[in-house]
Parts: structure tokens; sequence; C-alpha cells
């Protein structure tokens, strides 16, 4: 007859690197099977092999040795030897006694994690530093202590047919649009794929339409911002090994708000989002504007500057759009050499390309000191939105190509059809540039211009919510709330996804 641990190793490839221990206790042999660099092997030593040899001679050694390790961790009952392998991936230590059916799993982790520090892409000078790890379990302890509420719903499961992902849908029952949560569990269920090494795996691959320009998922690093957002009735999606968070419904305002928005005075909060729309307007805009300006409509400068502008660009060989381009592209690649280069390398590459390599090309007569002045402009504003970088790079170098062909009349024309497009696109049932295409009065106070957090009775009403109030408001307000009927919310749910 075969022994137990040669069927368990059966499971896995013969190069494996599944280790083994065999142990007599209670006249019964019982074998531990586990991988030595996911587990505690000292925890395993005293909290687990301990108690083993401690079994008696007579009952059910699994009964026995369940009740004795339910202090170590996450104990779990196998029936089925198909599930053994998942659980010694996931760090368990399983156990199994020869002549018996049943095995025990016990979560032991003991591999390294980052520690939780601020996140680079969104720190903040007032609020919260913390940001997410690569370790779904610790994301969602930050998620818990910030969301005390017996209504959070964390729904998990597993993606990859490879790699297992552990994946966690985190909502609030009784305020979340619960046709939303049916949909992205269906959807999760379709996806079959090898692998999901991050979450941007599943944000591309939960998109309700082929059309993959505009991102329809939100993001963030912070667990302040998700736990916002799952108060404002939006599902959040964590994914094991990515300290990145999905969140859906999105809407476009999302990427122009900052976490630390909300922990500064309004209209300082309301000057700074003008600023940042003026920025992100500026980085698409302007190095096609600059063309049309040198190719058609030079007219329209005046005098003193144009003559400046033409002393500068005398002798250039390049016509306006060539140079532009040229520059943008230079600019991109200094760009993707900085991200890739050791930081001890960023200065000189910081020397190389801003004072060598643009000093000696305009003194060649190469490029002009306005066209690098336009393209810095345009860059330092890029990221001035970090999170819709990517499609305004895309952006401005389409815009960049309109108006050296087609001037300003190009650029406008252009403008009005990316605008129109805008506004057709919808997430999970979001206007995209919701509040203000369609125009949601409630939800244009956290809009560009934000009011004070007293003001805000409602939750966003650019998607549907099952319980719309977030606060009462005080006596000597007059605000009349009452939430939404689950009848009209039903009705609602099926205009937008059809009846279940």
């Amino acid at each position: 007859m075969e022994s137990l641990d040669k069927k368990v190793l059966k499971l896995f490839n013969k190069n494996a690197d599944i280790a083994t221990r065999k142990l007599t206790a209670g006249g019964k042999q019982i074998f531990l099977f586990f991988i030595d660099c996911l587990i505690d092997l000292e925890l395993m030593t005293n909290a687990i092999i301990e108690p083993i040899k401690k079994l008696k001679a007579d009952g059910d050694t699994i009964k026995e040795l369940e009740e004795k390790l339910l202090g170590v961790g996450a104990v779990k009952k196998l029936t089925n030897l198909s599930d053994i392998p998942e659980e010694i991936f996931n760090a368990s230590v399983v156990i199994g006694v020869e002549k018996e059916k049943e095995f025990l799993a016990v979560t032991t982790p003991g591999y390294q994690m980052r520690s939780i520090a601020e996140p680079p892409t969104s720190s903040v000078v007032r609020g919260p530093r913390e940001g997410f790890i690569e370790d779904l379990e610790t994301n969602l302890s930050m998620l818990r202590r910030r969301l005390k509420t017996p209504s959070l719903a964390i729904k998990r499961q597993n993606l990859g047919t490879r790699t297992k992902s552990k994946i966690a849908l985190v909502y609030l029952e009784g305020v979340v649009n619960p046709n939303i949560v049916k949909k992205l569990e269906k959807s999760l269920k379709q996806i079959n794929i090898d692998g999901i090494i991050d979450s941007y795996y599943l944000e591309e691959l939960l998109e309700e339409s082929n059309e993959k320009f505009f991102k329809k998922l939100g993001n963030s690093e912070k667990p302040d911002v998700v736990a916002a957002r799952i108060l404002e009735g939006r599902v959040a999606i964590l994914v094991d090994g990515s300290p990145i968070a999905l969140s859906v419904p999105f809407i476009f305002m999302e990427d122009l708000q900052s976490p630390g928005d909300y922990y500064d005075i309004s209209p300082r909060t309301t000057f700074v989002r003008i600023l940042r729309v003026t920025g992100l307007l500026l980085a698409i805009l302007l190095p096609g504007m600059y063309v049309a300006l040198q190719s058609f409509h030079y007219r329209v400068l005046p005098l003193n500057f144009l003559i400046s502008l033409l002393n500068s660009i005398e002798g250039i060989s390049f016509p306006p759009i060539i140079e532009i381009l040229f520059v943008l592209f230079l600019f991109e690649i200094l760009n993707e050499a900085s991200v890739r280069m050791p930081k001890q390398l960023g200065m000189a590459l910081s020397i190389i390309g801003a004072l060598v390599l643009g000093d000696t090309a305009v003194q060649a007569g190469i490029i002009t000191p306005p066209s690098i002045v336009v393209v810095a402009i345009s860059g330092i504003t890029l990221y001035i939105i970090p999170n819709q970088a990517s499609e305004a790079t895309l952006l401005r170098a389409i815009f960049t190509v309109v108006g050296g062909f087609a001037g300003f009349y190009g650029i406008f024309l252009a403008f009005i059809i990316l605008a129109t497009y805008l506004v057709s696109i919808q997430s999970y049932g979001a206007a995209y540039m919701a509040p203000y295409a369609p125009s949601v009065a409630t939800d244009k106070k956290d809009g560009f211009i934000k009011v004070p957090l007293s003001r805000m009775i409602y939750r966003p009403k650019s998607y549907i919510t099952l319980n719309t109030v977030r606060q009462q408001p005080s006596q000597n307000a007059k605000y009349k709330v009452k939430s939404r009927k689950k009848d009209k919310l039903k009705k609602d749910s099926e205009e937008e996804y059809g009846a279940d």
C-alpha cells in the first residue's frame, strides 16, 4: 500500500520545493508538508511539533490535533487531497495522519514583507501617511481599523489557474448598489488567465468595453482614500501581491482630487483643484498651440514677442511641428531613463540631459529655446495629476500633430471631439464626467469648488447607492434628507443593468 507522504508528493512535480517531516506519536505516523521559505520554522517547531509529540495513543488523532492547535493560527480541515497544494502555497503547514483521510492546514507565515510606509506617489503634508503593501491580509487590516462596522463585507476568491492569487471585494452592505457587486463577481468568474500578478491585470480585464484608452477603474495606494471611497458606496478590489487597490464605479473627478484636499481648508483646496485642471490643459494643449501659433497664427502675437520669437528661430531648418515632436521625443527618453536608472546616477542624467544636451542642441541650431520652455512647462504640468499622466502624454502628441497641420481650428475641433467622447463613457453605471456631464448639483460640492464637510450631507449621486445620506445636518441647517427607497433603487438598477 502506498504511504501517505508519497500520495501527497504526487500532487507536485518531482522538482517542487516541498519539505516533509515524519513523526511518530501515539503509535501513529504523522507527516508534515510545507515550504521552508514560506513558513515560520520556529513557530512550527514550538507550536505544532511539540503538541504532536504529546498525542495520546487512542482516539481521533485529527480531532485531537485540531483542538491542540487552535491557538497557533488559522486551522482548516481538508477532506480532499486536491486542496493540499493551495494551502501549502499559502504558507500553511499541512498535517496528515497515516490511514486517515482528513488533513489539517495550519497557517504559519514566515516570509518577509515590506514595512508600511508612505506611498511614493501619494505623499501628503497633512493626514495619514500609511500606504498599502504587497500583503492582502495586512491591507485588509488597515481597512478594518478604519471601518469598524458590522456592515463591512469582504468577499474572497482566487484567480489565476497557476498563481491562485487571492482577490478580495470590500464594500458596505446597505450602502453599495448590490447590482454592482453581482456584476463584479460575475466578471471575475469569467476571467480565465494563468496568473494575476498585480491589480493592474484586473483593471484591464474588468473594463466593461473594449475601449482601453481611458481607465474605467479608480486606484489608490492609501488606505484612508480607499476607506473613504467605500463609505461613498464604491466597491474596493484588493489583490494579494499588489499595493494598489482598485475601486468602482470610477469618475474622472476622482483623479483631480488629492488625499490632502480633505485635510486642508476648503478655499485652499478649491484653488489647488482649479490649478490642477489648468495644469492638465497646459500639459495637453500647450505644445500644439505653440506649433499652431508659429505655423498659422503668428499675426495674433504681440509685435515685440513676435520679433523675439523670430530672432530665436532664425537659422532653424526644421518646421515647428518636427522641432516640437523632436523635443517631446527627447523628453520622453530622459523620463524613461530617469525612472530606470540607478538613483546614484540621477544627478549625472540631469546634468547631461538638461544642461549639456539641451544647451548643445540650441547652439547647434537643432532646437530653439522657446520650444524647450514649452515642452518643459508641458512636462512639469503633465505630472500634476499623476494618475492621468499616461493618457495625457498620448493626447499631448495627438494635439501637437493636429496643431501642426490644422492650427487652432483643428485643435478646437479635436477638443470638442474629445469632450464629446468623454461624456459618453460610463464606469459601472457612473457617467465618466459627472458631476458636470450630466450635472449633479449635490456632487458639485466636492467638485472643482469644494465646500466644507459639514455641507456634504449626501453621498455622491453620480452613481446609485442604497443609502444616499452621509451625515445628518445640524439643527440650524435647512436640509431635508431622505434615503433612497429600495423600490427606487431596484428600478434605477434595472435601467442600468437589466432585471435580475
